[in-house]
């Protein structure tokens, strides 16, 4: 039996746009994670661009993280803040909330965690490092500063390690780690100190 043009036509048209369905719903999954959300939160990432483009950015990173979002009086999202590679999901917790309350400038309420995840890494021992080092990348920054010889300073805060550098004189190297330390720190800590020279 033959198949008249006008119905494979319709056949092809019909699978293509089958195929482009599923195409759509896949993308849009792509920022479901594996696990069970808030139904406010699930329904906001559906709803608001800005909010779904930040959740995949966060999914995309790795290690011990959180994401919070700030939700004002009528459970409308008006920012988020995220932490990953942390050294703790205690850690990635604090850092979430600091940021998304630095982005609302609202200290004290408003922002709620909504997802994090943990690590199978090898846990780093605190003890071995300065305060200043709370994520895996602060590490190798403090680790790779210890191999340096000569005269060298490491610059940071609360929020991490922002620069290292190594120069002629101990006071050059301070300076230099100071002026990058400052070029690199977030606003909601904008305070930079010199962690170790020599």
């Amino acid at each position: 039996m033959k198949t008249s043009p006008l119905i494979t036509v319709s056949l092809a048209a019909l699978i293509l746009a089958t195929l482009s369905a599923c195409s759509i719903v896949h993308n849009t999954d792509s920022t479901a994670p594996s696990k069970t959300l808030r139904p406010h939160f699930s329904e906001a990432l559906k709803q608001t661009q800005w909010l779904a483009d930040e959740y995949q950015e966060y999914l995309d990173k790795t290690g011990d993280k959180a994401f919070a979002v700030y939700w004002d009086k009528q459970g409308i999202p008006r920012a988020t803040g995220f932490a990953d590679d942390k050294l703790s999901i205690e850690i990635a917790r604090r850092e979430a909330l600091r940021l998304c309350h630095a982005y609302t400038q609202n200290q004290d309420t408003g922002c709620r965690l909504e997802d994090e995840a943990t690590t199978d890494r090898t846990p780093l021992h605190q003890d071995n490092y300065p305060k200043e080092v709370i994520a895996y990348r602060d590490a190798a920054h403090w680790d790779k500063y210890q191999a340096i010889s000569g005269h060298k300073a490491i610059t940071g805060n609360l929020s991490g390690i922002q620069a290292r550098a190594q120069a002629k004189t101990q006071n050059e190297a301070e300076e230099q780690a100071l002026l990058e330390c400052y070029e690199n720190t977030h606003f909601s800590m904008p305070t930079c100190y010199i962690i170790d020279s020599q």
